[in-house]
């Protein structure tokens, strides 16, 4: 007997305008954009598809343990993962206060992503990297110490 595996739709939005590009109160990276269906209303599917610089389609995702993998071969990222793609130095990927673009994490992460919900994640990604960084420095003081 086959194993059934249970399939996500999402919109495949090809922008040809530039990253940060807005529609449907969503900002778009240039070229594919995957967005879960379930995540968007017809409002703004009718948008997408009325939009000469955008390109539309339906794709479907099969979840993989861990990453999601997408028809076309490309993986959702975590926030973490997505984190460590960015370049801190480009202005599509941070923003002028030190934050990840949303329009940067969707295009990586494969799904929409609000700045409440980005500020959110990267509060929680920050507190994490601090803790990891004084567990290692107190683990190196111990270290000192013994020796």
């Amino acid at each position: 007997m086959a194993k059934s595996v249970s399939t996500t739709q999402v919109l495949l939005v090809v922008c040809t305008a530039h990253t940060g590009y807005r529609r449907a109160g969503i900002a778009l990276t240039k070229g594919d954009n995957h967005l879960p269906l379930a995540d968007l209303s017809d409002k703004q599917i009718t948008a997408f598809k009325a939009d000469k610089r955008l390109r539309v389609s339906m794709a479907d995702v099969a979840p993989t343990a861990g990453n999601a993998e997408l028809a076309d071969g490309v993986k959702a990222l975590t926030f973490a993962e997505a984190i460590a793609k960015l370049d801190s130095n480009n202005q599509e990927h941070f923003t002028a206060g030190g934050k990840p673009q949303c329009a940067a994490l969707e295009a990586l992460m494969t799904k929409v992503i609000t700045a409440g919900e980005r500020d959110t994640l990267w509060g929680e990604y920050l507190a994490a990297q601090n803790n990891s960084n004084e567990q290692f420095e107190n683990e190196h003081v111990s270290k000192e110490s013994a020796e």
